[in-house]
């Protein structure tokens, strides 16, 4: 076996085993030790792949955060091109940020209790965050010079927005909410829809 292929294997081992100490532990009660006796290998090994437990997560999370960055530069266009009276564009958008998350909704708690812990992981959901609400703060200023979102503050209104999606969307990975994506989309762009077209 190739040294390349050795050193793949072993890392991958490494954050499978992580991700189950995660997932049994919760972040902030998992230690680099459980990983390390999850993974059968020796401290040195694992500080030879990663610094640390953070350095674990964002390793696992690296395919949400390149899809996090892609959906912020295709969002920007749609969001554009989004008319006011277009229920489907709206649909779209959310089923879109729905779908990305669900792809790593097995460690939605694991990230959400990061968030609060690791200052790294907080800037990715932060800057996601900002990006999307900026969007949505724009769209609000554009319809309200047709007369609609009357009212609101748009900074405020679109940090609603964004918070609304997310947690609607972790609520229904975590079976608080009872349907399925499909279903949580649309209910969640016509209450969307229907408060910011209201005049």
């Amino acid at each position: 076996m190739a040294r390349g292929d050795k050193s793949n294997r072993t890392r991958s081992q490494l954050l499978e085993a992580a991700k189950r100490v995660f997932l049994e532990k919760g972040y902030h009660d998992a230690k680099v030790v459980d990983i390390i006796e999850r993974a059968g290998c020796g401290h040195g090994t694992f500080y030879d792949y990663f610094k640390g437990k953070e350095d674990v997560l964002i390793a696992l999370l690296e395919g949400l955060v390149k899809d996090m960055q892609k959906m912020g530069e295709s969002i920007r266009p749609l969001l554009e091109r989004l008319s006011y009276d277009d229920l489907q564009g709206v649909t779209i958008v959310i089923q879109g940020i729905n779908e990305m998350f669900n792809r790593y909704g097995e460690l939605h708690q694991v990230y959400l209790q990061a968030v609060w812990e690791s200052k790294r992981v907080q800037r990715l959901f932060l800057d996601f965050h900002r990006l999307f609400s900026e969007l949505m703060r724009e769209k609000i200023v554009e319809m309200q010079a047709t007369g609609r979102c009357r009212g609101m503050d748009p900074d405020v209104a679109a940090q609603i927005i964004v918070n609304t999606i997310g947690f609607t969307n972790f609520a229904q990975q975590d079976g608080i909410i009872d349907a399925d994506t499909r279903s949580v989309s649309e209910n969640l762009s016509l209450i969307l829809f229907n408060a910011l077209n209201h005049v």
